[in-house]
């Protein structure tokens, strides 16, 4: 049994596209690289924002989806409760963990609980090199850098749309731009 990772797969979101640079066809593509690395014996955890769309379609592409999943629900997947996400495909969600000295989230956190190294977190997508409005400045700013060190950013866009194992994407964080462009 292989754990992995993936975030924000927001299947069916068509502005996600035209704001990340997606191909038109991202969840077609998710889906299968998905189901062409995951095992039915293999854990996926979902860092969050599953899906947009009518809900028997989210669950069908749910259920789709090869191996045990865990969701620790995004801001997109607050519709619906834990156990309603339990209910239609997941094995098991929540709005937080703590995985193997990792605090495990969507939104990046303001602090790490006792005994955790690290937090990994989606959320945020390809931010790297875009402009965003500079906090208490008129402008804006270039994004190169998350605010604190033991952050890692899990984007599907640095990972070519495939979840990664987690030992993978902890030991090699610059591989997949978890804390910032490869080129600065």
């Amino acid at each position: 049994m292989r754990v992995l990772l993936i975030a924000d797969t927001h299947f069916n979101h068509a502005n996600i596209a035209t704001y990340c640079d997606r191909p038109k066809t991202f969840t077609d593509t998710l889906i299968k690289t998905w189901n062409s690395r995951v095992t039915p014996e293999d854990v996926v955890i979902h860092l969050g924002d599953v899906a947009i769309g009518p809900r028997q379609l989210v669950e069908f592409q749910v259920r789709s989806l090869n191996g045990r999943k865990i969701l620790i629900r995004g801001n997109h997947d607050q519709r619906g409760s834990c156990s309603w996400w339990m209910e239609h495909g997941f094995d098991f969600a929540c709005d937080s963990l703590i995985f193997r000295d990792c605090w495990l989230t969507h939104l990046p956190a303001d602090k790490l609980p006792e005994g955790c190294k690290l937090n990994i977190h989606g959320h945020l997508h390809n931010i790297w090199g875009k402009k965003v409005p500079a906090p208490n400045q008129e402008g804006y700013v270039v994004n190169t850098k998350l605010h604190n060190p033991w952050q890692r950013l899990f984007s599907v866009e640095y990972t070519n749309y495939c979840p990664i194992e987690f030992d993978e994407f902890i030991s090699h964080p610059d591989k997949y731009q978890a804390r910032g462009p490869i080129n600065v």
